[in-house]
């Protein structure tokens, strides 16, 4: 696929949440650069000041904290046509505390945050749509965190397969384990469990 059709496809995600106008549509083309990353390379890491926005075209990436002891918590996924961002640092301006990892060979649409926020003040349909997605990753965020508490890890696994299918068959199950704040061995028997009703 083609970088142009690499933007074209993201045109058409974006215009399911907000109509953009072709004077915009074209700045952002403008803005955009294509990047491969390979698997296990990072888009974010922490301790850095990161600078850009990515669209997801293809492939699949983790967002994940590290312990001071070495362990690594996943915190959310991001597959084929989202958004990802180490937004906190680059809100606040402060060193990035979350790692961003390529879990596969993976295709991005890269844009520069300032010059991308710059575009608000020319076009509000895009500050909008900005802040619907914004929102709709918060809830998102809040939802995860509420079943984190108050749902066992069957019906958290069961939430997780809702969100984003087929992606078990993708990734190792250990990166799913530490997402649902378990360990691989529970994983396992929670699939085992559920693959024999």
């Amino acid at each position: 696929m083609s970088g142009e059709s690499h933007f074209t496809q993201m045109l058409q995600v974006l215009q399911t949440v907000e109509s953009l106008p072709e004077a915009c549509q074209k700045a952002l083309e403008m803005l955009a650069v294509e990047k491969v990353y390979d698997k296990n390379d990072c888009f974010a890491t922490e301790g850095e000041y990161p600078t850009d926005l990515a669209f997801v075209c293809r492939g699949t990436f983790r967002a994940f904290y590290r312990s001071a002891d070495g362990i690594q918590y996943n915190k959310t996924f991001f597959t084929d046509n989202t958004f990802m961002i180490a937004l906190t640092a680059m809100i606040t301006g402060d060193k990035n505390l979350i790692n961003i990892q390529a879990l596969e060979k993976s295709t991005v649409l890269l844009f520069n945050y300032l010059k991308f926020t710059r575009l608000f003040d020319k076009y509000h349909s895009l500050e909008r749509l900005a802040r619907k997605i914004t929102e709709f990753e918060w809830a998102k965020k809040e939802v995860r965190e509420i079943r984190l508490v108050m749902n066992n890890a069957t019906e958290r696994y069961a939430f997780f397969r809702q969100e984003h299918p087929g992606l078990e068959n993708i990734i190792p199950q250990y990166h799913i384990a530490s997402y649902l704040g378990v360990t691989p061995i529970q994983l396992s028997r929670i699939r085992a469990k559920l693959a024999h009703k």
